[in-house]
């Protein structure tokens, strides 16, 4: 094999390697216990929420098969029925929100830009009332809970940390 051609082979070997190495995730996936409790919905199971740019993943797990999966993006489908985000909410939260409230708090975001937003050392609560709702939404480490105390709508996500 000539020097040019032996050459030529380990500079393509770099740059396919270097290109493979260099690519950032877009996208993280942590194990979860999830309790969902609606009218229409009762969940308390472990799963994984998956969070990208622009989807947003949750799968619960029975005898290692998947039996629960949410996915947010421009709509939200349950177990692949898919709905308008508000009209999701009406039916399966008991209330309209607004369209990304769910993603907001899977995703452990403020609700409502932060309305009534009170800091605490691990994180933050908000305590939100109008004629329709009266949320308390709390982030402390690695739990989520959300109450709408009007429509019993009760969500708890909590972070499983590895051993």
């Amino acid at each position: 094999m000539n020097v040019f051609l032996k050459s030529f082979s380990v500079l393509f070997l770099a740059l396919f390697l270097n290109s493979c190495a260099s690519k950032t995730q877009d996208f993280s996936v942590q194990s979860v216990l999830v309790l969902i409790n609606t009218k229409d919905l009762k969940i308390n199971d472990a799963g994984f929420l998956k969070q990208e740019k622009q989807a947003l993943n949750l799968e619960l797990y029975k005898f290692a098969k998947p039996f629960f999966t949410l996915k947010i993006s421009d709509k939200i489908c349950l177990n692949a029925a898919c709905y308008q985000k508000e009209i999701f909410n009406e039916k399966f939260l008991k209330n309209a929100y607004y369209d990304d409230f769910l993603e907001d708090i899977l995703r452990a975001k403020p609700l409502y830009n932060g309305k009534n937003l009170e800091k605490q050392n691990c994180g933050f609560i908000q305590k939100i009332s109008t004629k329709s709702y009266q949320i308390i939404y709390e982030l402390c480490e690695d739990k989520i809970s959300f109450l709408d105390q009007m429509s019993g709508t009760k969500i708890i996500l909590r972070k499983i940390k590895g051993i």
